[in-house]
């Protein structure tokens, strides 16, 4: 039988990681496993892809303010899924490696991951985090399309 003790789900707070962590939610509910929520706050320099011009582009008031509206939306997706044990984990870099690493530090049994039908020319420049995480991650990952799916307990 499947042991899913922990499970780790990374969101953006878009409406497709919502459905993600719905998903998510469901099936720690099932195994009673932890759940980990992570938003990665990524620096402005690795948004856009450029290189800095002296300092990087955003204040460290900046970066703070968007890790202080990240935990505060952390903290009421924790609430709303109304799940224990749940935390929120946020860290600051590439969505990909944060993702990667916080699985690999955490030793999760599976990640939840949402994705969202981007243009073709966007994914050929910017390739898919969902996509890379599944290539790289070193256990199951679950790949949730937005869409009016249920979790439904058997």
């Amino acid at each position: 039988m499947i042991e899913l003790k922990k499970i780790l789900v990374g969101t953006d707070f878009s409406p497709h990681a919502s459905v993600a962590l719905r998903h998510a939610a469901g099936l720690a509910k099932a195994f009673n496993s932890e759940l980990i929520l992570l938003n990665v706050v990524e620096p402005a320099d690795m948004m856009t892809q450029l290189p800095p011009i002296g300092e990087s582009y955003f204040s460290p008031a900046l970066i703070q303010a968007q890790e202080d509206y990240a935990r505060q939306q952390g903290e009421e997706a924790l609430k709303s899924i109304g799940h224990s044990p749940a935390r929120f984990v946020l860290r600051q870099g590439s969505p990909f490696f944060e993702i990667i690493a916080a699985a690999k530090e955490e030793d999760v049994d599976l990640v939840v991951i949402g994705t969202h039908g981007r243009g073709a020319i966007a994914h050929m420049l910017m390739g898919s985090v969902a996509e890379r995480v599944v290539r790289k991650a070193g256990c199951p990952v679950l790949v949730v399309r937005e869409g009016d799916h249920e979790f439904v307990h058997p």
